[in-house]
């Protein structure tokens, strides 16, 4: 049987959800009485340095008319369900929710919100005793609407309806999803499996390139991609910013294990063309060809210190420092080469020969290169992830002359990057 995929282009609310849901038949299988859980990409909330909304959380808007299409089908069980990383201490889910406006839909609709953080959890094993631990109300739900944001991603290329489900993982799975054995793709990609969407919505509105968090570029888009079937979704979303299915690793591990087909031609695709909505975004920053730190070090003729680039082990809670450690280092370059001192994250990176300073950023990177016979001095950040004052310290015991104030100007430049400009209206955000 086909499978159809539904691509609306925004013009209002609620219709054009209805319209996109319509043109799938993304209702056929629910029944008033069911129990509905949506689940939004809310991926993180940072109140000192507010994430910019745009291309990184699915719009509140379109979640309210999301819950409108539910009540007019009858539907009254309906539940709001996210796993915000906490990146900062206190700033877990219900602070996204409050930012976002999902207070307001709670007590506008009746809606019920859950943290899946704190959810119970079903283990399922995935392969050769691997484990996820998946919260009990995201596979108990009756009728599991996905709904991620249309998005490219540093480490899987892009992140869409497939990783969108990673938030239903409780924090140990999710940093096990990065493990070095079986990998991110292939680990994530297993979730599906276990929570089986009934209804993967795509929010279009905006495009992120070169996300996540803080740090990417959004572009007003004002599409709406909606298909029963999670991977048809995903290679409508793919291609409308320039990725085919043979691109992206995760849509073949989970093509290859359900037997689906990788080819748009296998769907049904209703509504707008996708050759008119296709904009190719980047998903990947440059970077030294000799891996010693982003491009913008080799424009300025920056030497001496190394940032080996992130990897896929590297989890989300500790991603920002990664970032971090790029802008205190461009902090305290003066023109002159810098110490010889080399920076690593994430699980698996290994300490190369030749430097006399190794600076560990978090514990996982320091169990990895417990043994590493060629660092001549290590200095470690502890922590899950490592705090940001831990982070500068440690690249100052190095000898390297860094200034924090120079990161949190660039973190307030990223929070602003958007004020007054012309279609980023924060009104997508509140409800």
């Amino acid at each position: 049987m086909t499978e159809t995929v539904s691509i609306v282009k925004y013009t209002s609310s609620p219709d054009s959800m209805k319209k996109t849901i319509e043109l799938c038949d993304g209702f056929k299988n629910l029944n008033p009485s069911d129990h509905v859980m949506i689940k939004p990409n809310l991926v993180a909330w940072d109140d000192q340095f507010p994430i910019a909304f745009f291309g990184v959380y699915t719009t509140t808007r379109l979640v309210e008319d999301l819950i409108i299409c539910l009540k007019n089908f009858g539907c009254t069980d309906i539940t709001i369900g996210e796993g915000s990383v906490q990146i900062k201490k206190n700033m877990g889910t219900f602070a996204a929710f409050e930012g976002l406006g999902y207070k307001a839909l709670e007590k506008k609709y009746g809606v019920t919100l859950v943290d899946f953080n704190k959810s119970p959890t079903e283990a399922f094993t995935y392969h050769d005793e691997h484990q996820l631990h998946i919260a009990k109300e995201a596979v108990e739900s009756d009728f599991f609407i996905n709904f991620p944001v249309l998005k490219t991603h540093g480490q899987t290329k892009i992140s869409l309806g497939l990783k969108n489900l990673k938030g239903c993982l409780k924090l140990k799975s999710r940093r096990h999803c990065h493990n070095p054995e079986s990998g991110l793709e292939f680990s994530f990609s297993h979730i599906a499996d276990f929570v089986k969407p009934s209804l993967t919505i795509i929010d279009g509105i905006y495009a992120l390139e070169k996300g996540a968090l803080h740090f990417g570029n959004a572009y007003r888009k004002d599409v709406i991609i909606a298909s029963r079937d999670i991977l048809g979704a995903d290679l409508v979303g793919a291609q409308t910013i320039g990725y085919a299915a043979e691109d992206i690793d995760h849509f073949k591990h989970y093509a290859t294990r359900n037997n689906k087909p990788l080819t748009i031609n296998n769907y049904k695709i209703t509504g707008e063309k996708i050759d008119d909505h296709i904009k190719p975004l980047k998903w990947d920053w440059t970077w030294t060809k000799d891996n010693t730190g982003p491009g913008i070090f080799e424009k300025l003729g920056i030497t001496g210190v190394a940032l080996p680039k992130y990897d896929e082990t590297l989890c989300s809670g500790c991603s920002p420092i990664a970032n971090m450690s790029s802008i205190l280092a461009l902090s305290a370059f003066k023109g002159q080469p810098l110490p010889n001192v080399e920076i690593l994250n994430g699980k698996k990176m290994q300490a190369r020969p030749g430097y006399d300073k190794t600076v560990l950023l978090g514990n996982c990177i320091i169990k990895a290169n417990k043994e590493n016979k060629d660092i001549n001095e290590a200095i470690k950040a502890k922590g899950c992830p490592p705090s940001e004052k831990d982070v500068a310290e440690a690249m100052t015991t190095a000898g390297l002359e860094v200034n924090i104030l120079a990161y949190y100007g660039f973190m307030k430049q990223q929070s602003e990057k958007y004020n007054g400009k012309e279609g980023y209206d924060q009104e997508f955000f509140k409800a």
